[in-house]
């Protein structure tokens, strides 16, 4: 079975897929000791892969691992990063194990909730591409009751630094004299919803992600997570 190297790397190595297009720019990659001018060429097991800059050598190993697929739910002050100089990274938290496995559609620091994460950056691939719409579902508490004129603007756009941003759907309701919006969107761009609602002047005192296509937070607790079948 053949594989992209760059799909090796990421999931075996622990390496970006940014870091590892710069190795191989800077002619710091060999494969069977040649040069490796694309990073999107195939390997096959037992190939012979070495890394200058990393002082990596070692042969390509079995292919055929398992796909794995874990949800966690991510505490406020955490960054969704492999390594980060002045903050604290989710790798902190999860265990080793999982410490080569890539996010789904990150979080920033200030949000908690769901975050998918795999061992397969197909998967990553596929869930994240635009073309797929899939949807993601977060619970908004906001510092006063929302408007149907905001509710409109937001579904049809708003222009923020160049950005076009859109939800598909934002239901308001109160509780305990607390104002909250369930915002769902197909696209996604950084800091999405907190760009939307601060242009709208509403201030963001909790915002969590709930679902990721078909997977829900539900019960799980804050720090925690499980592996899922996909």
């Amino acid at each position: 079975m053949d594989i992209r190297l760059n799909k090796y790397v990421q999931e075996n190595l622990n390496l970006s897929r940014r870091a590892f297009v710069s190795l191989v720019q800077a002619w710091k990659v060999f494969l069977n000791d040649k040069i490796v001018e694309s990073y999107s060429q195939t390997v096959k097991i037992w190939d012979f892969l070495e890394i200058k800059w990393k002082w990596i050598k070692e042969k390509i190993k079995d292919l055929n691992k398992n796909l794995d697929v874990i949800l966690f739910n991510k505490p406020v002050g955490f960054v969704c990063s492999k390594s980060d100089r002045h903050n604290k990274t989710i790798y902190e938290i999860l265990p080793k194990k999982f410490h080569n496995y890539f996010y789904i559609w990150r979080l920033d620091k200030d949000s908690r909730g769901l975050l998918i994460l795999t061992n397969d950056s197909v998967l990553v691939d596929k869930l994240q591409h635009p073309k797929n719409n899939v949807e993601k579902e977060y619970l908004v508490q906001i510092d006063r009751a929302f408007s149907v004129n905001d509710y409109k603007k937001m579904k049809k756009w708003i222009l923020d630094k160049w950005d076009l941003l859109t939800v598909k759907t934002a239901k308001f309701f109160e509780d305990k004299k607390k104002f909250f919006i369930k915002i769902i969107l197909w696209e996604w761009k950084k800091r999405h919803v907190r760009r939307m609602l601060t242009s709208l002047w509403y201030k963001i005192l909790d915002l969590q992600r709930v679902r990721e296509a078909q997977f829900k937070l539900g019960n799980l607790k804050e720090w925690n997570w499980i592996r899922v079948n996909i």
